[in-house]
């Protein structure tokens, strides 16, 4: 009796499990698909296909994070009314398709329309315009011009077979948490790390990389657009501020990051493009015998030259290599400066201190070589 009790628990037992093995096969298989790497892709094709000019197209200028998002604004020039509808709702259609939101905030006249497309981590800012024709003067008739084959687009320029460049990489936003710093510290000692001021772990972090013989760069909170919706974070510098405010600013916040041979900028799409506030911000790097690397958060930035200009050693980043958080999206970030260092001799590359970019790079990095790039260390690239 007691062995027919048993095979009967053990049949129920045994049911019960294969039930569950079909129920998950089944939920995996109705699981969506992981969106593309890069959305930005789908906006050039969308925008295309509504007849924008491709010249006139402002991709990620700027690039902001605003609380912990990194959104990235994009300029759309169509050719009418009727086209820019139609591409915002193909931008919403979009966004949709690939597991994302899409809103519309009010646009700031009959000629604009913004979207705005929220992926969790990152967000694309677009904003749409109508391209006004270029006004050609009339002239008096001519003779009938021989035809001419059309144009092509210039190809771009491709490093020579066997050029090598020097690649510097530098990982910003450290000193918020410590549960990257252990794989951070087993990158190669040429990564440098640029540690945020006033943080719980900005000291301890700027410490123990400085130990395993990394650089250390103090990376600069700046005011940016849009502030306060954009918050910089502490120890920021302020285009309101005096010009011996903005040097003690600049002063407290390196002395809160020990081993700093140098400054780049965390945001400041604001700051950057102030010439008084770079030059001041200039007079203390040079008086503390610190280099600079503007970060490039705007294309408006004044912040190399000022610095040229008052002879702090400079340089400007080329390539952001995880604005898209992806390992698919970072290897090709990482792919683009490797050939632009291998163009132009050199690039410097930032990124941040994040899981998936520490790991990307220390699969990446040990064939580095193999592929023409020297990895160097960023401060080896300013001058």
């Amino acid at each position: 009796m007691r062995s027919r009790h048993r095979q009967v628990l053990l049949g129920v037992i045994g049911a019960g499990i294969a039930g569950a093995i079909v129920l998950l096969v089944f939920v995996r298989g109705r699981q969506a698909p992981a969106p593309p790497s890069d959305f930005g892709a789908v906006l050039l094709e969308l925008a295309a296909a509504r007849g924008a000019d491709p010249e006139r197209i402002a991709a990620d200028e700027p690039i902001r994070k605003v609380g912990g998002v990194f959104v990235r604004s994009w300029q759309i020039a169509v050719p009418n009314r009727s086209a820019m509808a139609a591409l915002a709702d193909d931008i919403a259609a979009a966004a949709a398709a690939h597991g994302a939101t899409a809103s519309s905030p009010a646009p700031a006249s009959a000629d604009t329309a913004r979207v705005r497309v929220d992926r969790g981590a990152e967000a694309f800012d677009v904003l749409l315009v109508i391209a006004r024709p270029v006004r050609v003067a009339a002239a008096a008739p001519t003779a009938t011009p021989t035809p001419r084959a059309a144009p092509t687009a210039t190809p771009r320029a491709r490093p020579a077979p066997g050029a090598r460049g020097r690649l510097a990489i530098l990982l910003d936003d450290a000193g918020q948490s410590v549960d990257s710093l252990a794989a951070a510290a087993g990158l190669p000692p040429e990564v440098g790390v640029a540690v945020l001021p006033f943080l719980p772990h900005s000291a301890e972090i700027a410490e123990a990389m400085h130990a395993r013989g990394h650089e250390v760069w103090l990376h600069l909170p700046m005011e940016p657009e849009g502030y306060p919706a954009n918050d910089p974070g502490p120890g920021a510098v302020f285009v309101g501020m005096n010009d011996d405010e903005i040097r003690s600013a600049v002063h407290a916040a390196i002395n809160n990051v020990p081993h700093a041979v140098g400054v780049n900028n965390h945001m400041g799409s604001r700051a950057s493009a102030d010439l008084r506030v770079m030059t001041w911000v200039m007079q203390e790097l040079k008086a503390r015998g610190l280099a600079f690397i503007d970060s490039r958060t705007t294309r408006e930035t004044v912040a190399e030259e000022a610095a040229r200009a008052l002879g702090v050693p400079a340089a400007r980043r080329h390539v952001f290599l995880d604005n898209n958080r992806s390992g698919a999206a970072i290897r090709a970030q990482l792919e683009e400066a490797v050939e632009r260092c291998r163009l132009d001799k050199s690039a410097i590359a930032i990124g941040h201190l994040d899981p998936i970019t520490v790991q990307t790079l220390a699969e990446e990095l040990p064939g580095l070589s193999k592929r023409g790039a020297d990895l160097v260390r960023p401060g080896a690239l300013v001058r």
